[in-house]
C-alpha cells in the first residue's frame, strides 16, 4: 500500500475537562503509546523489488495544532468519508492524503484542530 488513509474524529467540548489543553493531552498520550508501538514513529524505506520496510530510527510522528474557521455543526452527523470541509483540515504546504509519496515520510500524521461549538 503506497498511500495514506485519512480520517477525521470530531469531539465536542467536555465541560468537565475545563482548563485542560486537548492538544497537550493528546500529545502526551501519543508519546506514551509510541513507547509500545514504536514502529509508528519510523519511516518507510524501499528495498529491492519495491518491497516496503519500516525503518525504526525513532524519527517521530508528525503532530500539528491549529485553529479551523469551522463550527462542529458544519459536519452534521457524518461518521465516515467523504467528510464535509475536508480540504480545510489539510495543513498548508502539504498535499492531499493518498496522493503524496510515502517513502521517507512519517507513518503517522496527527492534526489537532480547534473548531467552534
Amino acid at each position: 500500500m503506497r498511500l495514506y488513509s485519512s480520517g477525521i474524529h470530531l469531539y465536542r467540548n467536555n465541560p468537565g475537562k475545563q482548563g485542560q489543553d486537548p492538544a497537550k493531552v493528546i500529545r502526551e498520550a501519543l508519546a506514551k503509546a509510541l513507547v509500545l508501538y514504536y514502529p509508528l514513529a519510523g519511516r518507510l524505506r524501499e528495498e529491492a523489488g519495491r518491497k516496503l520496510v519500516v525503518e525504526c530510527a525513532g524519527q517521530g510522528v508528525m503532530f500539528a495544532e491549529a485553529d479551523a474557521d469551522l463550527a462542529a455543526d458544519d459536519f452534521g452527523d457524518v461518521q465516515s468519508p467523504p467528510f464535509p470541509c475536508f480540504e480545510q483540515f489539510i495543513l498548508e504546504g502539504t498535499t492531499i492524503a493518498g496522493v503524496e509519496p510515502v517513502i521517507d515520510r512519517p507513518l503517522l500524521y496527527i492534526q489537532v484542530r480547534w473548531v467552534g461549538i
